[in-house]
């Protein structure tokens, strides 16, 4: 994942959450010395809600473009 792309939890907590979210930096390796693919990486994504989070790359999916 990069920059820009637009994501959503895999799992939403609850059905009053939109989940739409921009990535605004990522962090690659973050979680390991020598991470082998982007599940490593750390995103900072700002939510449709209007907060900002830091999670790992496996808490997203990445939506495509239609």
């Amino acid at each position: 994942m990069k920059v820009g792309d637009l994501v959503r939890p895999k799992y939403k907590y609850s059905d009053n959450e939109s989940g739409l979210g921009l990535i605004v930096k990522v962090e690659e390796g973050f979680y390991a010395q020598q991470a082998i693919d982007d599940l490593y990486d750390r995103l900072t994504i700002h939510w449709a809600h209007g907060e900002t989070t830091k999670e790992p790359c496996a808490y997203v999916e990445k939506l495509d473009k239609q």
